[in-house]
């Protein structure tokens, strides 16, 4: 990059975002796997890496937290150990002795080449207790609603929706003294990241708003199945969102979907005058 030259970055618009992985299992056929959890001093970050490199330890999945405040470091990592002469014990022995590190714990608990986490509980997503249900198994869910309740699971649904976009919006507001249009963008680019879809706001003003989806995670198991649109979950949600940040009722409808085959969802969010 060129002196003077800015580097940009923007949202992928095109639906082709980047995957994550949250540390959960591993499955590695005649691997020797092993889970870790590390409370270190951040200084000491080096030395654990430069270890467990000289082991031949490789990490799989993991995560680190930083307190600034403290200094110190929350490591967690799947492993991949079968190229160290030691086993589990023996490492986190290794990695109690740098100096820094506070506390270790570990679980090799494999069951044929398969590792799940035992050691960090609850799940905590943007300081948020949470859990994670497959899009597989939400769709399952809505397929169930839809057969024994027909358009009423439409009803039920947009409620749940509702209730829950109302929520979030004012824990937004309460948790980051935003104001209204500000708290919309940041509900918005959380769906992204806890994986619910990817969403642009093509259009905001005092009258209303255009939002479009894609890869929604509600409209989904439902793709180019259907002739009509299928998201009221999320229409609700958006219902919720809008209304408070309008402070009055408004209309929301989803225009596009991709259970009708289109590439997107697109929803008009419209004020009641």
């Amino acid at each position: 990059m060129r002196h003077g030259e800015e580097m940009k970055q923007t949202p992928a618009s095109n639906g082709e975002g980047i995957p994550k992985d949250f540390l959960c299992e591993a499955y590695l056929p005649r691997s020797k796997l092993a889970e870790f959890y590390l409370k270190l001093k951040s200084s000491s970050l080096e030395k654990v890496t430069k270890m467990l490199l000289e082991k031949k330890i490789v990490e799989i999945y993991g995560f680190q937290n930083l307190d600034l405040e403290k200094g110190e470091i929350i490591k967690g990592f799947l492993a991949d150990i079968s190229g160290s002469n030691e086993d589990a014990r023996d490492i986190a022995e290794s990695l109690k002795n740098i100096n820094g590190v506070l506390e270790v714990k570990f679980s090799d608990n494999s069951l044929d080449g398969l590792i799940i986490d035992e050691l960090f509980f609850p799940l905590m997503v943007g300081g948020e207790r949470s859990f994670t249900l497959r899009v597989e198994s939400f769709g399952a869910i809505l397929k169930r609603l839809y057969e024994k309740f027909g358009t009423g699971a439409a009803v039920i649904l947009y409620e749940m929706g509702l209730g829950m976009g109302e929520s979030k919006f004012k824990s937004v507001v309460n948790k980051y003294h935003v104001d209204k249009q500000t708290a919309v963008k940041i509900i918005l680019a959380e769906r992204s990241a806890k994986g619910w879809c990817i969403s642009q706001l093509e259009g905001y003003g005092k009258n209303g708003a255009v939002i479009v989806v894609r890869e929604l995670f509600e409209c989904l198991p439902f793709k180019n199945n259907q002739e009509r649109p299928i998201s009221h979950f999320f229409r609700g949600y958006l219902t919720g969102i809008f209304q408070q940040a309008y402070g009055k009722s408004v209309n929301v409808t989803e225009v596009e979907c991709i259970a009708k085959g289109e590439s997107f969802c697109k929803f008009i969010i419209q004020a009641v005058k």
